[in-house]
């Protein structure tokens, strides 16, 4: 009788670990592929499987030493390089994990899944052209390859032809329909291009697939605000209905915290967002940061990007203390938080892009608030307050939307911080031009048909006029011409339309305010930053007031610089406004000539009494905390104007 020979028992061996592997059972398989390679350390497959489960839990160093051994033993084995290339990248590697790619592609160049690899790595190198050569490249090899055909729309997107991103997506999600991110990314193009109503209904045909998947829900939320026809009783139960699937179940019960409770000490307030960096909402963050009184309030801040630039390392230094969450799942996060002993934690992004909404339903702090990145409730029970104003939200009529209780800060919402790098125009472009151009640098998205309509109206009544847009949809030339159509079925020549890609440069983007007499505010999702950024160059802006947030933010910014005037309450008088003041080239002279020193002059350039309200919001909030008992649960404070602003026509004078 024979008996069993090593190699088939080390062959028995890797057979079993690799059916725990492919079953899921992955400690079981690590700890069957170990043993092998404790007897055969050089063992290729063991290596590379071994390898295949440390990426997957983020020990990336391990798996680099592992996918080596592999190499080693099975230098001609492509696969095993293009995994390798992939855990150099991982560990930000990336001239290692392209040459480690290069060099399977040449052991085997008909590899779809080296080429996917090698698209993903040039694509993170921001070179979105040699990506889509490599993307092309494995799709040609394997068509059914979901995520090639869904990063190359990525790609593509970066380039600004978003027309052909659109197309990689839908082949992406035929390829494999059960692929999430082409859906997500698909519905985001959309909206981009102005198509919200299609954007809407991928949204709603994804959560059919995905229901559990919360980025997805999130997007769909945002996307409803960009639609007259969604009502805001609507898109509140749209909220709640994102609560209760994916934020309730993770709520503590009955928590309690274990904070210093003395009312009047130094609290412990963290700032969550993506947006540490130069970005549209940074205009707003740095300010508080920097005017925080440091005997009052110890700043924490919690990036949730890896994007680093000059502005981030501004804001770093404003803080007390600084925390990265990349890398973090929420559980983490809601752990260093807990650590931080953080005594208020706000959210300054809601449901927008890379947003952490799933570490705040943890409610990691005693009190959680919503402020700033997005323009309406999170719909969360677990955060307790949202900062606003009685003009952006006027006292009873949006209250019931909002899972927070309102917080109206005295003099506004916001204070803007402008850029200093251009100067505004001294005089209208209309005394040089012979004719007035409107504008607005809204992205596309908020361009609506109905806005096309009204915007084609003024236009209408004023037939010398121009009108400048801009926005990284106009990229795309079929996006392009798919506005200029609009406007032509409203009967405007297409020539007075000029549609603008974005600009070079922060300066070159704000000198391009030059050409603008009158700015349009978009609706019902108004502009917010784009609206700082006009009146901060000179242009005065119409606005229409609508019945919630996302719909009254230019009335807001609008009443705190005393330009109520230019505040209509329907589409009738946004136009009359618009003529009017298209009319008045006196008054547009007068304007140009006094707007930075009216904002300088204004609540929006208060910084320290932004600050101050701040504060003092925060100190009420606490108290009410300390009131309640330590557990967790909602608030009850209020803070109503000291002087109620007023949003009337007749008065004087995102994001």
């Amino acid at each position: 009788m024979t008996g069993d020979p090593a190699g088939t028992a080390a062959v028995r061996s890797f057979a079993a670990a690799l059916d725990h592997h492919r079953a899921g059972r992955f400690d079981a398989a690590e700890a069957g592929y170990r043993a092998i390679l404790r007897d055969d350390p050089g063992h290729p497959h063991a290596n590379n499987n071994l390898a295949i489960l440390l990426r997957a839990a983020g020990r990336w160093d391990e798996a680099v030493v592992c996918y080596r051994r592999a190499v080693a033993a099975l230098p001609d084995d492509a696969p095993i390089r293009s995994n390798l290339s992939c855990a150099l990248a991982d560990l930000d590697r990336p001239a290692d994990a392209l040459e480690a790619v290069r060099v399977a592609l040449s052991l085997s160049p008909d590899y779809a899944d080296a080429w996917f690899n090698a698209g993903n790595l040039l694509k993170t190198a921001r070179e979105p052209g040699r990506a889509i050569t490599a993307y092309r490249r494995a799709v040609r090899l394997k068509p059914g390859m979901g995520g090639a055909h869904s990063n190359m729309g990525d790609a593509y997107r970066d380039l600004g032809e978003s027309s052909r991103a659109v197309d990689c997506y839908r082949a992406a999600m035929q390829a494999q329909p059960d692929l999430p991110q082409p859906v997500v990314n698909l519905g985001e193009t959309l909206k981009e291009q102005g198509r919200i109503t299609e954007a809407i209904a991928v949204f709603q045909g994804g959560m059919e697939r995905h229901p559990d998947l919360a980025l997805l829900h999130s997007n769909l939320l945002l996307a409803l605000h960009y639609t007259p026809w969604v009502p805001p009783e609507v898109i509140a139960r749209a909220h709640a209905h994102w609560n209760e699937r994916h934020a309730r179940p993770l709520m503590p019960q009955d928590q309690r915290f274990t904070n210093d409770r003395t009312p009047g000490r130094r609290l412990r307030v963290g700032y969550v967002s993506p947006d540490f960096r130069a970005h549209a909402c940074a205009h707003f963050i740095e300010p508080l940061l920097r005017e925080h009184d440091r005997g009052a309030i110890e700043v924490f801040c919690y990036a949730a990007s890896d994007h680093h630039d000059a502005v981030t390392d501004r804001m770093q230094c404003l803080a007390d203390g600084w925390r990265s969450l990349d890398g973090l799942d929420d559980a983490a996060a809601t752990a260093l938080v807990g650590r931080d002993r953080i005594d208020i934690l706000v959210d300054l992004a809601g449901h927008t892009a890379r947003s952490r909404p799933l570490l705040f339903a943890r409610k990691p702090a005693p009190v959680q608030v919503a402020w700033l990145g997005y323009p309406d409730t999170t719909g969360m029970t677990a955060i307790d307050f949202r900062l606003t104003d009685a003009v952006a939200d006027p006292p009873g009529l949006t209250d019931a939307w909002h899972a927070e209780r309102l917080v109206r800060l005295p003099k506004g919402f916001l204070a803007y911080q402008p850029l200093r790098v251009a100067a505004a125009r001294e005089e209208p472009p209309a005394l040089a031009n012979g004719f007035v151009t409107f504008g607005s640098f809204n992205n596309a998205a908020k361009v609506t048909p109905e806005v096309v309509r009204v915007w084609s109206a003024i236009l209408t009544r004023v037939p010398s006029a121009r009108l400048t847009l801009k926005s990284r949809a106009f990229n795309d030339p079929p996006t392009r011409a798919r506005y200029l159509q609009r406007f032509a079925g409203h009967g405007v020549d297409p020539g007075r339309v000029d549609l603008l890609p974005p600009m070079d440069g922060v300066d070159a983007h704000l000198r391009a305010y030059g050409r603008i007499d009158i700015g349009l505010d978009p609706f019902p999702y108004n502009g917010t930053t784009t609206t700082c950024e006009a009146l901060w160059m000179g242009v005065p802006v119409i606005t229409l007031a609508g019945g919630h947030h996302v719909a009254r933010a230019g009335a807001s910014l609008l009443s705190q610089c005393g330009l109520a005037e230019f505040i209509a309450t329907d589409e009738d008088g946004y136009v009359e406004a618009a003529v009017a003041l298209a009319g008045d080239t006196e008054r547009l002279v007068a304007l140009r000539g006094g707007m930075r020193e009216r904002m300088e002059g204004s609540a929006l350039n208060d910084h320290r009494g932004f600050a101050a309200a701040v504060e003092a919001a925060y100190r009420d909030m606490w108290r009410s905390w300390l009131a309640r008992g330590s557990r967790s649960g909602p608030s009850g404070v209020t803070r109503e104007p000291a002087t109620p602003l007023s949003a009337s026509s007749d008065s004087g004078g995102p994001f």
